[in-house]
């Protein structure tokens, strides 16, 4: 009998797949629009509530603290138009209640409050309620002109982080489904982006401040590949941060849509206030400081040789931004914003970044800066020189994969909260996508381990590694995509409450 020819998939279909797959499983478990950020626990007046006296002033009352410069409250009359408010203040006996001063005329009939919040992280929330003023209602011709019993505005620039750190993601159901939000595919985009920039560039600086520290002291000091190595990772941190750069400036266009909408996105009036009297602002102005630091200090490590006393001086100017741009995701996030221990949460997120730049970035730098400067060895030194590279590399990778590990098991027993999170609420269902996806990234790490480190010196030694850590890399993008979405979806504690 005759056999039939087996049919073999190549790398590249194989890659193919795996991608199809991994999109599939994201856009299958992308939260809807109904997931929203925060919860309107009770008001004042009440949801559908009929009123024999006109309200002097309403009061909301949120499952987390609100940033009052994110803040808006409207009230519509019977006919849509809208009636007089006060400025949205802090109510006197709890920061996670707002109310505002009603100072225009109230008739009989239905109005409607539209309101919009947004906690720490800067993630909006809309909705809308009705109650209905009985006509001839006690007040009804009268003004309202005294000012509840509040904190004064100016309060939301004093108050501090701890006091910020309130219950959070409480979802709501938001009847409307409109607008855009930190759950939109666009924004999840931007925070795509700007995860893959992070990883660069934090790549970048443990490529050279360890990898290559590694290599220089298990070989020759004088070893010709170094300089041209350091020299590729310093024009590839170089060019990170400025794309960067551009995607943070696109992130405070998406931060400001999402708050203000598409017209007075650009207002200044808006945006500065956004910027200097919020938590997320704060954020990004350190982000973006951290960014113009690391660039400058990328393109004098490029002008420099590594090892002069300039190009260290370069090269530890450019770890401490990149330290301290790490922490800024966490910042401005689901960290931050955790009820509980929320300390913990921002050092476990910025460490978390951290070792994922250190193993999956410095990888992208080995093959992007190392193994160019390898094969600009002679013939006769390359498979040494490979081997060498990754010897260096692999105890860098197991170490920051174990702080991966570690800070990613704290960040779930703060945001998850119990087992059964992981399968009842979106947030566990993404974060198990996440974890089986980042076991493949670990699966094809041991590969490389196992079966293609021990053979690098091997004429194909050179190729095998750039394919299988190309795929390595490929499904730690995909990780990166749908830790983006993680990042804009309630909390499963929350959710659970």
């Amino acid at each position: 009998m005759r056999r039939k020819p087996v049919t073999r998939v190549s790398p590249a279909a194989y890659r193919r797949a795996v991608s199809a797959v991994v999109m599939l499983l994201i856009i299958g478990s992308t939260p809807t629009v109904a997931d929203a950020h925060g919860k309107l626990k009770s008001s004042e007046p009440a949801a559908g509530a009929h009123l024999a006296a006109v309200p002097r002033e309403l009061r909301l009352d949120f499952s987390e603290v609100p940033e009052l410069t994110f803040t808006t409250v409207q009230l519509l009359d019977p006919a849509g138009q809208p009636v007089e408010l006060g400025p949205v203040a802090y109510a006197a006996d709890s920061k996670r209640a707002i109310v505002v001063a009603v100072r225009g005329r109230i008739v009989g009939g239905a109005y409607t409050v539209v309101w919009q919040m947004a906690g720490t992280d800067g993630h909006p929330v809309r909705d809308r309620f009705r109650f209905v003023v009985a006509p001839g209602a006690t007040g009804t011709d009268e003004v309202a002109s005294s000012a509840p019993a509040a904190t004064t505005p100016g309060a939301k620039a004093s108050h501090d982080s701890a006091t910020m750190a309130a219950e959070h993601h409480d979802p709501v159901s938001m009847p409307e489904g409109r607008g855009f939000g930190a759950e939109s595919p666009v924004y999840v985009l931007v925070r795509w982006a700007l995860f893959i920039g992070l990883l660069l560039t934090i790549g970048a600086v443990c490529f050279q401040q360890i990898v290559l520290r590694l290599l220089r002291r298990n070989r020759a000091p004088d070893m010709s590949m170094l300089d041209a190595a350091s020299h590729k990772a310093a024009g590839v941190g170089h060019r990170a941060a400025q794309a960067l750069m551009v995607v943070v400036v696109v992130r405070l266009y998406a931060q400001s849509v999402a708050m203000h909408g598409a017209r007075a996105a650009l207002d200044p009036g808006l945006i500065g206030p956004m910027l200097v009297r919020t938590t997320w602002g704060y954020a990004w102005l350190v982000q973006v400081c951290a960014i113009v630091v690391a660039d400058v200090a990328f393109r004098r490590a490029k002008a420099r040789a590594s090892s002069s006393a300039e190009g260290r001086r370069a090269w530890a100017v450019a770890a401490a931004s990149v330290v301290l741009l790490a922490f800024t995701p966490g910042w401005s996030g689901h960290a931050v914003a955790a009820p509980q221990l929320f300390p913990l949460g921002v050092v476990a997120d910025g460490v978390h970044v951290l070792s994922a730049g250190g193993w999956l970035g410095s990888l992208a730098l080995v093959l992007l800066a190392g193994i160019p400067a390898v094969r600009s060895l002679p013939d006769a030194q390359r498979g040494r020189g490979l081997a060498d590279l990754f010897n260096a590399f692999s105890p860098t990778a197991l170490a920051c994969a174990g702080l991966l590990v570690a800070t990613g098991v704290v960040a779930a027993w703060l945001h998850v909260g119990s087992v059964s999170g992981l399968w009842r609420t979106d947030y566990g269902r993404i974060l198990l996508l996440k974890l089986g996806v980042l076991s493949v990234v670990v699966l094809t790490g041991a590969y490389n381990w196992l079966r293609v480190k021990p053979a690098l010196a091997e004429p194909h030694g050179l190729v095998r590694i750039r394919r299988s850590a190309t795929v390595e890399l490929a499904v730690a993008v995909a990780v990166l995509l749908i830790t983006a979405v993680l990042v804009a979806t309630p909390t499963a504690m929350d959710a659970m409450q």
